[in-house]
């Protein structure tokens, strides 16, 4: 059995993130990935991918790289998939992760030991570590709805979406609002004979870019210039509306949420296509007979395929219940990574913020090494830590702003998040400096 300090367990863009920072700080750590390579979702094939060939970034380059690892300069403000897998790899590559990674690996189970935990791998090996970090990441098991065994003409989940080919000469009705479901069908226009798309609600609406700018970058400038929030959303949903980005406009039903209250549609194409005829809205489906699906305003309409954009579940499937019921208790995690029964497991990633992954995974990575830093020197603030970390009930995270769906169990706002995150590193790496300075003075 080899012994490493840290195992991480998803070799995603959080995964070589956090290797990255263990790295960088001199901390032994092995990444365990269970398909070919490291990437995730952004691989371009493969068991992990989940990549539609037209997929873009919906952050900004800005937004998504992280700061101390640029993306290319040639690279547009919203990189294609392939671009971001290949900085991805570039990173991977940099920082020599692949020397201290598992790969076509797939941990089966996870067990307590006296000094850390025991993996065991589908070949039944195993392997100790002192530390686990467990990021495998939000998107991972497909959910359907139950109205989708109803129907029984050609039918699959976003996740195996691929290409419009499927979509050629069809009737096609995508299902969902969420980004790839807009992105899928603003994508089988191209191809399809007609495309509806079906949705919950009414939603709110952004372009990519705004008065010359990617639009999460002009959401960042606005903000300063107005003291109340509730005027600065104001201001933004009365622009978005002078561009041509409100979807009562076009006919679509008024959101039933504050533009605050949800993660927008990032899309400049959706509405231009609904306004255009190229795609029919329609609402919730009733129920499905056959090919024809039936929808709860009393219409119908024959369809050849469906496309279920109805999004994704957590599944840690090696890690049993009774060590941590995660399908309980991820949500309820103190600053959404430390369990309260453990001081050598961490759970990173399991969150979802309106901002692209470099930033929040380098602030989340620098908590890590501070954190093992902090265990390893036994600081004053990392006990202060330890008894806290029951009160998370107690840590305003910004998460009851928005709506309580399923979509939304993970979210946080994201200032409030990363101004919690940042105290508690300064804290701990502040706490941990005095120690060894205490320590110093004992020997001399």
């Amino acid at each position: 059995m080899n012994k490493e300090l840290v195992g991480i367990i998803g070799g995603g863009a959080c995964g070589i993130g956090i290797g990255k920072a263990l790295r960088q700080a001199g901390i032994a750590f092995e990444i365990i990935e269970a398909s070919e390579n490291l990437g995730g979702n952004w691989q371009p094939n493969g068991m992990a991918s989940k990549m539609y060939q037209s997929a873009h970034l919906i952050s900004s380059k800005n937004n998504t790289q992280f700061t101390d690892y640029k993306m290319p300069t040639d690279y547009p403000p919203y990189p294609h998939n392939s671009q971001f897998f290949q900085y991805l790899q570039n990173l991977a590559t940099d920082f020599n992760l692949y020397d201290n990674t598992r790969l076509n690996t797939m941990v089966t189970d996870l067990q307590r030991e006296k000094n850390g935990w025991k993996l065991t791998f589908q070949d039944e090996s195993q392997s100790f570590y002192s530390f686990i970090v467990v990021a495998n990441g939000l998107l991972r098991k497909p959910l359907l709805p139950k109205v989708a065994a109803q129907y029984q003409g050609e039918s699959l989940h976003s996740a195996d979406y691929k290409n419009a080919d499927i979509c050629r000469g069809k009737n096609v009705l995508v299902v969902g609002a969420g980004n790839s479901g807009c992105d899928i069908a603003v994508d089988a226009v191209h191809t399809a004979k007609a495309v509806f798309h079906s949705t919950r609600r009414g939603y709110h609406y952004m372009p990519k870019f705004i008065n010359g700018m990617p639009t999460q970058e002009w959401l960042m400038a606005q903000a300063p210039l107005f003291a109340d929030s509730d005027q600065y959303w104001e201001h933004v949903q009365s622009t978005f509306k002078m561009a041509g980005f409100d979807g009562t406009d076009y006919g679509l039903p008024e959101p039933d949420h504050k533009i605050s209250e949800c993660h927008p549609i990032m899309n400049s194409q959706i509405l231009y296509h609904i306004g255009h005829g190229d795609v029919k809205p329609k609402p919730d489906i009733e129920h499905c007979q056959g090919r024809r699906v039936f929808f709860k305003d009393g219409s119908y309409q024959d369809i050849d395929v469906v496309i279920w954009a109805s999004g994704f579940s957590i599944d840690l499937p090696f890690l049993r219940t009774e060590i941590f019921d995660w399908r309980t208790e991820l949500s309820s995690l103190f600053l959404r990574m430390i369990p309260k029964q453990y001081d050598d497991l961490l759970f990173v990633g399991y969150l979802n913020t309106p901002s692209g992954i470099g930033n929040i995974v380098n602030t989340l990575s620098r908590f890590v090494v501070t954190y093992l830093k902090a265990r390893e020197a036994q600081s004053p603030a990392w006990y202060m830590l330890q008894r806290i970390k029951t009160q998370s009930d107690l840590l305003d995270l910004g998460q009851d702003r928005f709506m309580h769906t399923e979509r939304h169990a993970y979210e946080v706002d994201l200032w409030k998040y990363i101004k919690a995150i940042n105290f508690m590193t300064t804290k701990l790496a502040t706490s941990q400096s005095q120690s060894v300075a205490d320590h110093a003075l004992v020997g001399a």
